[in-house]
């Protein structure tokens, strides 16, 4: 009875102490991770005063990023990411002065970000956490126009897209979000993470084509991504 005993007991605190070091981070862990998913986004161009509407500026692209996190305990890490998304062109009808056209727009996402992270839960192998940025970012605006059908550019009796801009902007950039992670190992977790990201723009922008002026709006975008995470020493 006593050997059964200690065998128990042997068996439960190794069973611990395996489940404690499976799941959780601590103090002056390093958290190293990639990030790949969808960009969804937000932004509209304001196209009424070419004969249009108030329409999402492109389509949904890929969102790929790198973050590097320090645990200064195993609720709170703090570390930064660079992410960079592309969104697909989208085209819009519009009809500017009598004359139908296709207007075609497209646009990239840079940002530098310091994150901090809260993990709500550390000990268990599945935990939910909130995630927050703040730093730098870089969008790259393009719009093109062609005629609409049947109709051809006056000067060349073509129809291919022409260029109205092509314009890089930098300003903040901030993001914040909720996540899930979930322990594979004792050094990789996976994670899925929902963020809301917003860079910065006030710029006004002369069209090449047309005597119009384009506002520079907010790149708001919402991203819904997918993240293998690895651990490595003190």
């Amino acid at each position: 009875m006593k050997k059964a005993i200690n065998l128990a007991v042997v068996a439960a605190l190794m069973f611990g102490s395996g489940a404690a070091a499976f799941a959780q981070y601590a103090a002056g862990d390093n958290e190293a991770g990639l990030i790949i998913g969808a960009a969804i986004p937000r932004t509209k161009t304001d196209l009424t005063s070419v004969g249009g509407g108030k329409e999402t500026s492109a389509k949904t692209g890929m969102n790929l990023g790198a973050r590097y996190l320090y645990h200064i305990s195993p609720e709170w890490a703090f570390g930064g990411e660079v992410a960079s998304a592309s969104y697909g062109d989208k085209e819009k009808n519009v009809n500017y002065a009598g004359t139908p056209l296709v207007v075609r727009e497209g646009a990239k996402t840079m940002a530098f970000e310091g994150l901090a992270k809260y993990t709500f839960q550390p000990e268990k192998k599945t935990r939910p956490y909130l995630l927050g940025g703040l730093g730098y970012g870089r969008t790259t605006w393009k719009g093109e126009t062609k005629p609409g059908a049947g109709y051809v550019w006056a000067d060349t009796s073509t129809s291919e897209y022409r260029t109205n801009f092509d314009e890089d902007m930098s300003a903040l950039s901030f993001s914040f979000g909720a996540g899930l992670e979930t322990t594979m190992s004792e050094n990789i977790s996976l994670a899925f993470e929902a963020r809301w990201r917003t860079i910065r723009a006030d710029d006004t922008i002369a069209d090449k084509l047309f005597p119009l002026k384009w506002e520079a709006e907010a790149a708001n975008a919402f991203l819904l991504t997918a993240g293998l995470n690895w651990k490595f020493g003190k």
